[in-house]
């Protein structure tokens, strides 16, 4: 079951690649309702070790594909060529904003079939500014949650859950704002005394 979460892909928009993981909360979370904490280990590394910018509106990936596509044959430049040319005149990207006023970002992919290196674009609307640490561990948090395995000690189980996601231990609860910030952001409850 996982690793077709892994390889979350559109079969009808193939020429866009994009990291559900990284980028789409409402993927994120129906994803999370179903992964096992065993599982993690390889979800975590898709998420990397930088920043990165989660979309937060309503709008599907379908929804989001078929917009950005409709731009770029508007513009003449779905072609890989065509796009790749695009680009090269505009320092390797490109951005569109799409109906619900989120703006997206295109670079060209190192794949040739899936060209279109599609994310977030920074301090967009409907979006937020996530640090992969803080994702992994409410990736993990929420998954040993759904599998009874926390303690219900905030501290310890945040530390539990961060050995799943190779990070190393928060030393106080001060420390957990931007975690506390993902952890409710995808759904999880957790105690008000951060």
């Amino acid at each position: 079951m996982f690793p077709c979460i892994l390889q979350f892909n559109l079969p009808a928009i193939s020429s866009i690649l994009f990291n559900p993981f990284k980028h789409h909360l409402g993927v994120l979370q129906q994803l999370l309702d179903e992964v096992l904490p065993a599982d993690l280990p390889a979800a975590l590394k898709k998420i990397g070790t930088s920043q990165m910018d989660m979309y937060t509106g309503n709008l599907t990936p379908e929804e989001i594909y078929q917009q950005i596509l409709t731009s770029l044959q508007g513009q003449g430049i779905e072609a890989p060529e065509a796009f790749a040319a695009y680009l090269n005149i505009r320092k390797g990207y490109m951005d569109i904003v799409l109906t619900d006023t989120s703006r997206w970002i295109l670079r060209l992919a190192d794949d040739p079939v899936r060209y279109i290196h599609l994310h977030p674009g920074r301090y967009s609307p409907h979006s937020l500014r996530i640090k992969a640490a803080a994702l992994k561990t409410a990736m993990a948090y929420k998954a040993a949650a759904r599998m009874g395995q926390l303690s219900g000690i905030l501290l310890d189980d945040i530390n539990q859950v961060r050995t799943i996601a190779a990070l190393s231990p928060v030393r106080k609860l001060e420390d957990l704002q931007h975690i506390k910030k993902i952890l409710t952001l995808i759904g999880c409850k957790v105690s008000e005394e951060i």
